[in-house]
């Protein structure tokens, strides 16, 4: 991501091959087309205040709601919008599986995490997907009007905090595939000998996988990799 810029209370990143050409600008006429909105998330409390506050803005506009991932997916196939905002943690589709989803669509809709996760993993993952802001729940009505005019004229969005975190989980060792097969295993509390015979490898192999992500996350036993795996949302406990 080129041309970083501070704005006070946010990191943004211009985007110079937007295919979408701004619709709404700083004094424009009263005629210019609002910014259109899906918002999708499956509390309708928090969906219905979000709603609520958008149409505060007299130059943003709400087209539709969803209350799970599969809805909102189908709502943006109708409409259209120009920015989708997506909850992470969703039924029938997640908000990571929406934003592949709008990928394999090629659709011009952009969209915009907002959930109440910030951990390093679901940072990276959905900012990877193509997620072009990533906001948290309880963030100031103005950091997301701000974040939606942002991304809809072509840049990426990440508040200070986040932006630090993503950074943070770049500059980490990455676990391998068969390194995280073997985590996973490990927090629901397999023995080496258990995990072997669960992913076809030999003990031996299982011991040298589990050493090597106990160096990566910085932990001394298997208890504390489980925990700093679920800090940076390596691993989600049930």
């Amino acid at each position: 991501m080129a041309g970083a810029r501070a704005y006070g209370t946010a990191m943004t990143y211009q985007n110079s091959n937007s295919g979408q050409a701004e619709r709404v600008r700083t004094g424009s006429s009263k005629t210019a087309a609002r910014i259109q909105i899906v918002v999708a998330d499956d509390h309708p409390i928090v969906r219905e205040g979000v709603v609520a506050s958008l149409k505060r803005e007299r130059h943003l506009k709400v087209i539709g709601e969803a209350n799970d991932g599969a809805e909102v997916l189908e709502v943006i196939k109708q409409k259209r919008p120009d920015i989708a905002l997506l909850d992470l943690r969703m039924p029938r589709m997640n908000g990571l599986e929406v934003l592949l989803a709008l990928n394999e669509l090629k659709f011009p809709t952009r969209a915009i995490v907002m959930t109440a996760f910030e951990n390093e993993e679901d940072i990276q993952c959905s900012m990877k997907a193509g997620a072009r802001a990533y906001l948290l729940k309880d963030c100031p009505q103005q950091i997301l009007v701000d974040a939606i005019r942002r991304v809809h004229s072509g840049e990426v969005y990440l508040p200070p905090q986040v932006a630090q975190k993503l950074v943070d989980r770049m500059q980490k060792p990455q676990l391998s595939p068969r390194e995280l097969e073997v985590l996973k295993a490990v927090a629901a509390g397999k023995s080496n000998k258990e995990i072997g015979v669960q992913l076809f490898i030999a003990e031996g192999t299982v011991k040298t996988h589990v050493e090597s992500l106990l160096e990566k996350l910085g932990a001394g036993t298997r208890t504390s990799a489980v925990k700093a795996a679920v800090r940076r949302g390596l691993v989600q406990m049930s």
